[in-house]
């Protein structure tokens, strides 16, 4: 960690702006020399019906990623308030949701930087975040302190959904992705998602509905000048009666807003995760995901 550190004090120099372009090499080698699940990207795209031109955009959107993460470590804490907004359109809906006093779920997603959004947002809301570790220690090591340098709260292991609930009952936002697959099968629905059926997790919206909070589904887009927009794509409010069936039509809905956006700006989504794969079944991490359990 004490590399990466050094090396984020260094980027911090660099404005947010002209990221890309040190990220540049890092999308040529990952994209263009070792090809990592590129063919599993390109394949992706050609069934959303997306030019596989596309894919060298989302390399150098994650590779700017990368370069935004370690900016992220070393700029000072100030700095991040000019380089990451909220729509305009979407500012209204967003304080009504996250009315002082009163929890929310956010559905995030990974579109432009979701990390840079969320720690944007820890500035003016109580956030919590469910996470998972990074397989590389070092890496998970230098996120956490990340993260948590900016106020954003994180639940991880067994019973995160548990301490998601009074993360909520005492105000506090609490984010979620809606873009990955659940840990056990039982726990989501099969969903038409970018051309395939995509299993969509129920979780966000259950944790929404037991504790009678809005859910917020959101994206979050990378401009052009390297400035980031937060967008709401929609604020859902669970019903007094009927609250298991509504948490499913509103994970269909959100997976159907989440669709749209990511076409309208499909180098700005993580196609090179295993989306539409089906799960594997059990283990500890299972069960820090079981609804049930909030």
């Amino acid at each position: 960690m004490p590399l990466l550190l050094a090396l984020a004090k260094l980027v911090a120099f660099v404005p947010l702006r002209d990221l890309p372009l040190l990220g540049a090499p890092l999308a040529w080698l990952a994209g263009g020399v070792l090809r990592i699940r590129r063919s599993q990207v390109e394949a992706a795209m050609r069934l959303a019906g997306v030019p596989e031109a596309a894919a060298a955009g989302m390399y150098r959107s994650l590779a700017t990623g990368v370069m935004e993460l370690l900016w992220l470590a070393g700029a000072p804490r100030g700095s991040l308030a000019q380089w990451v907004t909220i729509d305009p359109a979407s500012r209204g809906r967003l304080d009504e949701a996250l009315r002082p006093g009163r929890g929310a779920v956010i559905g995030a997603s990974h579109t432009g930087n979701w990390e840079l959004t969320a720690c944007a947002m820890a500035r003016f809301t109580r956030l919590s975040v469910l996470v998972k570790r990074v397989s590389v220690g070092a890496f998970d090591r230098f996120m956490r302190r990340v993260r948590t340098g900016y106020g954003v709260g994180l639940l991880e292991g067994r019973g995160a959904l548990s301490r998601a609930c009074r993360e909520l009952e005492v105000g506090r936002a609490v984010a979620l992705l809606i873009d990955q697959v659940p840990e056990r099968e039982e726990h989501g629905d099969r969903v038409p998602f970018l051309g395939a059926g995509a299993l969509v997790d129920r979780a966000p919206a259950t944790l929404a509905a037991a504790l009678g909070v809005p859910f917020i589904v959101t994206a979050s887009l990378r401009e052009a000048d390297g400035r980031h927009a937060l967008y709401v794509l929609s604020v859902k409010l669970p019903p007094a009666r009927g609250r298991r069936a509504w948490a499913g039509q509103a994970m269909r809905e959100a997976t159907e807003e989440l669709a749209a956006f990511v076409m309208a700006h499909p180098d700005q989504w993580l196609w090179l995760h295993r989306r539409w794969n089906r799960p594997p079944v059990g283990g500890v991490a299972a069960a820090a995901r079981d609804p049930s359990s909030a």
